[in-house]
């Protein structure tokens, strides 16, 4: 089995399922048309690249941090309702 073979195996043991058509279907576009792919390739890391993405992110984890503790809480006491319920009920 030659070197190819054995790469496009493993890409295919990989992507398997709506991420591997998802794949197929890149790959296609770019052997149809390769200066269009290249251009959205291209304008896509650009905007990457100039968006703040790591503040973003950062504000993402922070809201998240926030809302979970309060959850946790509300929770944790639903939870020691339904156990001092089953322990009232014989």
């Amino acid at each position: 089995m030659s070197t190819e073979a054995a790469e496009t195996k493993n890409e295919a043991l990989c992507c398997e399922g709506k991420l591997g058509e998802l794949w197929a279907a890149a790959e296609k576009c770019a052997q149809r048309e390769p200066m269009k792919c290249s251009g959205v390739a291209f304008l896509s890391g650009f905007l990457l690249a100039v968006l703040p993405v790591g503040w973003i992110v950062a504000a993402l984890v922070r809201i998240a941090f926030s809302i979970a503790r309060p959850l946790l809480v509300v929770l944790g006491a639903m939870k020691a309702l339904e156990e001092i319920e089953k322990r009232r009920l014989p």
